[in-house]
């Protein structure tokens, strides 16, 4: 893993320029979404009469696209029959009620739209993007959202790639926010730095704990020169 120091010498390559750009995944970063995502594919199972899914078909599937998901766990027999039961699933009232936003996200993004950061999104959902970013009131954040409907999911790079050309930005000059392997992977074939959130286990130029000691963390990577440093202020419960 890189130290700050190090990715600040990467970043920094001309005075006042820093990190231009940043790439957020969904699930696991943005979102707590495991409890939503096993439930929608659990219900899945059930109106199929399948058992619930394994441990490992849980791992599997919170990074997996949905297709690949569906693929992976239901038996060719049943794919059909799955699918339609997707399409049936009240989505706005059985799913996202089990969804929540991490603790600072808002804060982080607001900021980095203050420091003319550019944002946007490379996930391996599809259809249910522009639902969740709306509920959570998030889409003026983020430009380009690249998808699973797209690109190709995770690991390939093609989304990193598509939004360096849509910002006209160097690899160098941005970086993606992950939390599995495949966010890994993606980075690295794209030649983006990858920094990982609350997974100690993935190779990455930066490791966060979550997003208020990112905003500290990420400062001098941000903040313009002379500008007088920004506080920021977190809940109780994340002093802890």
């Amino acid at each position: 893993m890189k130290t700050l120091s190090a990715c600040l010498a990467d970043l920094q390559k001309e005075p006042g320029t820093g990190l231009r750009g940043l790439v957020f995944d969904i699930d696991g970063v943005m979102l707590d979404s495991r409890a939503s995502n096993m439930e929608f594919y659990n219900l899945i199972r059930r109106i199929l009469r399948l058992p619930p899914l394994s441990p490992a078909e849980e791992e599997y599937c919170h990074m997996a696209s949905v297709e690949e998901a569906m693929l992976h766990i239901i038996p060719p027999a049943y794919r059909e029959a799955a699918w339609e039961a997707c399409r049936k699933i009240d989505y706005p009232g059985q799913i996202l009620p089990l969804l929540s936003v991490e603790p600072g996200l808002t804060e982080i993004l607001r900021w980095l739209k203050r420091q003319q950061v550019k944002l946007a999104i490379f996930t391996n959902r599809s259809s249910t993007v522009h639902e969740l970013l709306r509920h959570f009131d998030l889409e003026d954040f983020f430009d380009p959202v690249a998808t699973a409907s797209d690109y190709p999911p995770k690991p390939s790079p093609e989304g990193l790639v598509g939004i360096l050309k849509t910002w006209d930005e160097k690899p160098g000059d941005i970086a993606f926010l992950g939390d599995s392997k495949v966010d890994e992977q993606a980075a690295r074939g794209a030649g983006v730095p990858f920094w990982s959130f609350r997974n100690q286990e993935l190779q990455a130029h930066l490791h966060f704990n979550g997003f208020f000691d990112m905003m500290e963390l990420i400062s001098p990577l941000v903040e313009k020169p002379g500008q007088e440093p920004m506080r920021h202020a977190r809940p109780a419960a994340e002093d802890t």
